[in-house]
């Protein structure tokens, strides 16, 4: 999801099956600098029409949300998540989990209250935020890790078979990384297709 700018309202695909309730949470939503851009009765067809409308978060209160409810929210999580608030009775633990793994980022065992809906929208999306920023920040040490260790063991070829030294091995990297102009760990994976690969006069 691209966050909307400072003088953006957020955009909301409200998902109510209480059709009286939704008017008036869309109503206070408004009021509140919202933008609602979709309300709908029911969740049939969820992944299509998040897909379609595009909202910065989507807010759900239905009578009973099910396994296609869940598996739609896991798509839209995967590809392009944003803040997802979940209203609902449901009180098995084992839903909650798998809606939080599909992506929920606010799951609250009540009905949704038009008057308090703002701060939990406002806590809803600081949480997925933080998450988000957690989530890259793992996402770049993991990166960082493999790419360390493929240049770790290019250095180790080099030094293997070219019998240099260890800040030998780096600088050799470096001037190939520079020369053919990739990054060290692309140059690294060089090295290590072309000397790792087993010598023709191998049985």
């Amino acid at each position: 999801m691209t966050p909307p700018s400072a003088r953006d309202p957020i955009r909301i695909m409200l998902v109510d099956d209480h059709v009286e309730r939704s008017a008036s949470v869309e109503e206070k939503l408004r009021d509140s600098g919202f933008e609602v851009i979709s309300r709908l009765p029911s969740a049939t067809g969820l992944l299509f029409q998040i897909e379609q409308h595009q909202p910065d978060l989507v807010l759900i209160d239905i009578q009973s949300p099910g396994r296609d409810v869940l598996e739609s929210l896991s798509v839209v999580n995967h590809h392009n998540p944003r803040p997802v608030v979940m209203f609902s009775h449901e009180e098995d633990p084992a839903f909650i989990e798998q809606a939080v793994d599909a992506g929920v980022t606010a799951y609250l065992m009540d009905e949704l209250n038009p008057d308090r809906v703002k701060p939990v929208i406002d806590l809803a999306i600081a949480q997925f935020k933080s998450y988000q920023s957690l989530r890259k920040a793992l996402d770049d040490a993991r990166t960082k890790l493999a790419s360390q260790s493929v240049i770790e063991e290019a250095k180790q070829l080099l030094m293997a078979q070219r019998g240099i030294s260890e800040d030998k091995a780096h600088k050799t990297l470096r001037t190939l990384s520079m020369d053919t102009n990739q990054s060290l760990p692309e140059a690294a994976r060089s090295v290590i297709n072309i000397l790792g690969k087993p010598s023709n006069n191998a049985r």
